[in-house]
């Protein structure tokens, strides 16, 4: 990638860590192998962001149990979210409060057979809703506050990433993103069958990530054989919009389309790192440099068809498309400590993706309604540009849901089984992260709605 091994397996296990080896030429090369594989892998972990694996399950435990049509037949205040242009249909102000949390374990074979596998594999995703009609079934605001990108994924310092032939200095072992996105949304009938709603999106986020340093990259320093840990840690916030368009067919027969615009969030922040060697300060290494980057969230566009089949019964099915091929490189600015990063600017060449999927919803009982869906997700990540810190692949995901509605009060419950294709990697432009991941994800949603009716 850089006309030099980033995998560093061969050059980084030669490399010594005391300055035993005389030629200064010699241990330039071997230093700089060390810091490009710690560059390679720093610069492109980030594209954990936009992996389709980082989008967060849907927001709302009725939406998880049927993520495979969710836009149609959306009826709750968490249209805000899915389909803004339902929100006009709820009757009277609703609150909801719509809490994930997500299982998420990752297993890594080399092809030499190192192992690696992934640490805290629970993680927890507030998200909130409230909502209003201030004109019946004419005109709808609300709010939604929602955590639509995400997660985090940290692996064990054991197996290849506490082998310097492994991946201890090719991947960052924790990588987290959070997201907060604050949604104003307004919801109108632009006809006797026509509906229209858009929202704004004010996104927060903060991304960080951890990697191993090798001070071994500056022979001849005291300590040189001592690693350091380099963090960055950067916030920042963007702005887009969705939309919605719910055509009422016919009585039985509804058509959406949403449309969620791209958000870019500029990060800034601090490059940390410790046990900065002498050698390494003399030439103007620093503890503490500043940090930015660059994340674009993407273009999402969906369609929903859904047939209410019998007054008990429902079946929707939706498409999406996102637009991640202009996701070409990746760029990172560490400030003074630049010269740390042979290179700052990483290819990714990804494609667009598509999901698909059907769901259906079943009020079997009075009060009672169970949900259940299929969905297929495309990953976006090419062999060449796969990266361990969120090692994607395509998914197939069946949830199931449980609602209980008692007078004002409605209890959600949504799971989601998500079975990733294992995916074999051996052509990657860092040849380190070649080998086998699996991933073992499971989906929980839990919602409690009020009708103030």
């Amino acid at each position: 990638m850089f006309g030099l091994s980033t995998s560093g397996i061969t050059k980084l296990h030669s490399c010594p860590s005391t300055p035993e080896r005389k030629g200064a030429r010699l241990r330039a090369a071997c230093g700089t192998t060390l810091r490009v594989g710690f560059a390679a892998g720093l610069l492109i972990s980030q594209e954990a962001a936009h992996a389709e694996g980082f989008r967060n399950p849907p927001a709302g435990a009725a939406n998880l149990g049927r993520a495979g049509g969710r836009i149609a037949f959306v009826d709750d205040s968490s249209a805000i979210a899915q389909n803004p242009a339902n929100l006009v249909n709820l009757q009277s102000p609703e609150f909801q409060f719509a809490p994930s949390v997500v299982y998420i374990k990752v297993d890594y074979q080399s092809f030499t057979g190192a192992t690696a596998t992934t640490d805290n594999p629970w993680k927890f995703l507030p998200n909130f809703f409230i909502s209003t009609p201030l004109k019946k079934d004419q005109l709808s605001v609300g709010l939604g506050i929602t955590t639509p990108y995400g997660l985090s994924n940290e692996w064990k310092p054991s197996g290849s990433f506490a082998d310097p032939t492994g991946l201890r200095y090719q991947s960052p072992y924790f990588a987290d993103l959070k997201t907060i996105n604050f949604n104003p949304t307004v919801s109108v009938r632009a006809g006797e069958r026509l509906t229209f709603g858009v929202g704004l999106n004010v996104m927060w986020s903060q991304l960080t990530l951890k990697q191993f340093y090798p001070w071994a990259a500056f022979p001849g320093s005291t300590g040189a054989e001592q690693d350091g840990i380099a963090r960055l840690k950067g916030d920042g916030t963007g702005v887009g919009i969705n939309m919605g368009l719910t055509w009422q067919m016919t009585e039985r027969q509804r058509l959406a389309i949403t449309y969620r615009s791209p958000v870019t969030v500029n990060y800034g922040g601090q490059l940390d790192i410790n046990n900065v060697t002498p050698t390494a300060a003399f030439l103007g290494a620093a503890t503490n440099s500043d940090f930015s980057t660059r994340i674009t969230f993407p273009t999402t566009v969906a369609v929903g068809y859904g047939v209410q089949i019998t007054d008990k019964f429902r079946v929707e099915s939706d498409v999406e498309w996102i637009q991640f091929s202009k996701f070409k490189s990746l760029n990172l600015d560490v400030g003074r400590n630049a010269f740390l990063f042979p290179s700052t600017s990483i290819p990714q060449d990804w494609k667009d993706t598509f999901t698909a999927g059907i769901a259906g919803e079943w009020k079997f009982a009075p009060g009672w309604t169970m949900r259940g869906g299929y969905q297929f997700y495309q990953s976006p990540v090419p062999d060449r540009t796969f990266s361990p810190t969120i090692p994607d692949a395509d998914q197939n995901v069946l949830t199931v849901g449980l609602s209980y509605q008692t007078g004002q009060h409605t209890f959600d419950l949504g799971y989601g089984a998500d079975f990733y294709a294992p995916r074999t990697i051996t052509n990657d432009q860092n040849a380190a992260f070649n080998g086998t991941y699996k991933n073992t994800v499971h989906l929980f949603a839990l919602s409690y709605r009020y009708n103030f009716r």
